[in-house]
């Protein structure tokens, strides 16, 4: 990899995106029912803001568009059943410290500003500072994606030093529900810990939470939580069965369990002071919309330009510990290397990619909310996978 010097911009140039970035939150909390007061105790917290739309063009399924991802290395402390990334050893020719800070020179020239560190468990890492330091140094908002056991005081405190946001996975209020998902005994423990310590440095906290038949009923207890604690953001994944997964098929949400879903999440929305976005489920704008009666064309279009859907075919970049560059976690097609090409080549290559997900790609061109929505790729790609749409019964 070629190594570039270059700055991202800072948050208010150009003023036009602010000006966007505005509009969009207020379209998601007119969408969404958000109740006014917990909506502006949220919006008010302007560092918090800042970070979390950091450059962003849209609300996407997966978050901002646009943002990166690099899983820095698959070596990891627990061995969670519906990990993608068959987390545990550490990962076959991961990229080197220097390769890693080319990596980040290149994202910069691609007007990108939000960069998440993850793995496996990236804390594992020992060079993970080092990197985090160098992307910081080129403005970029820095998220860390983690399991939170090993966030001890100490780590915590590095953690703001460099203006971190953490993401942290938490599949349950019940010990023996999380231990069980987490596959290590004591992983509850380890990451309350974690997470407390991230609120005494007062740190931008966001749970992660994958949402599956084991763990439905500790949903909205997990969004709770984190209401009390002052969590900022939530991902609630429709658990998709790839990677270790694959073994648990079965824990895939049903058609009815995944509408309950979407209402929930629609529901908790309204309430808390916290935003909540849906992974692999960019089903939820269409159905807010069609729960709201609205079907007018032109409109779905406007909203289209904040709202939108399904991040894979919009450029998003997941890097594996190789260089290998996915479009999205759950679609493992090698779309390019970052040690063979330049990203750019790469990302104009996912732009408007269709990933041969077959008959339910060509029935959600034809839906009326395609604009805001475009289906899940990776759900469509699984072939033993009931293809599940809350808005339209394509499945059929």
């Amino acid at each position: 990899m070629e190594k570039v010097r270059f700055r991202v911009k800072p948050f208010y140039n150009p003023p036009h995106l602010l000006v966007k970035q505005a509009v969009t939150i207020m379209l998601y909390a007119w969408l969404t029912g958000w109740n006014k007061r917990a909506f502006l105790r949220w919006a008010m917290q302007l560092q918090n803001l800042l970070h979390a739309g950091a450059g962003a063009e849209q609300i996407c399924c997966f978050g901002v568009n646009p943002h990166v991802v690099w899983e820095m290395t698959g070596e990891c402390n627990l061995k969670c059943v519906h990990c993608h990334a068959f987390g545990g050893e550490a990962t076959y020719k991961e990229l080197t410290t220097e390769e890693g800070k080319a990596l980040i020179d290149q994202i910069a020239t691609l007007g990108i500003r939000t960069f998440v560190f993850t793995g496996g468990e990236p804390l594992l890492r020992k060079d993970l500072f080092e990197l985090i330091a160098y992307a910081r140094s080129k403005r970029f908002t820095v998220f860390i994606a983690t399991n939170g056991t090993l966030i001890t005081k100490e780590v915590a405190k590095l953690l703001r030093r460099y203006k971190v946001g953490v993401v942290i996975g938490l599949d349950g209020m019940n010990p023996e529900v999380h231990d069980s998902i987490r596959g290590v005994e004591g992983a509850y423990d380890a990451v309350i810990t974690g997470i407390e310590n991230c609120v005494a440095e007062n740190l931008y906290l966001h749970l992660n939470i994958v949402a599956s038949k084991r763990n439905f009923d500790e949903i909205e207890r997990i969004i709770d939580y984190g209401s009390e604690i002052g969590v900022y953001s939530y991902f609630i994944y429709n658990f998709v069965p790839l990677g270790r997964g694959e073994e648990i098929q079965d824990y895939a949400l049903g058609r009815e369990d995944f509408k309950a879903l979407l209402d929930l999440i629609l529901n908790k929305q309204r309430e808390v002071r916290a935003i909540i976005i849906p992974v692999a489920a960019p089903e939820y704008w269409a159905y807010a919309l069609q729960r709201r009666g609205i079907h007018n064309s032109r409109l779905i279009r406007f909203l289209g330009r904040f709202v939108g859907g399904c991040l894979a075919d919009k450029g998003m970049m997941y890097i594996k510990p190789n260089g290998d560059v996915w479009a999205c976690p759950f679609i493992p097609v090698r779309m390019g290397n970052v040690r063979e090409e330049g990203l750019d080549k790469v990302r104009e290559r996912l732009r408007g990619n269709k990933f041969e997900h077959g008959e339910n790609a060509s029935r959600c061109d034809d839906c009326e909310y395609q604009r805001v929505c475009g289906g899940c790729k990776a759900r469509m790609m699984i072939d033993n996978l009931t293809y599940i749409c809350p808005v339209h019964d394509i499945s059929e």
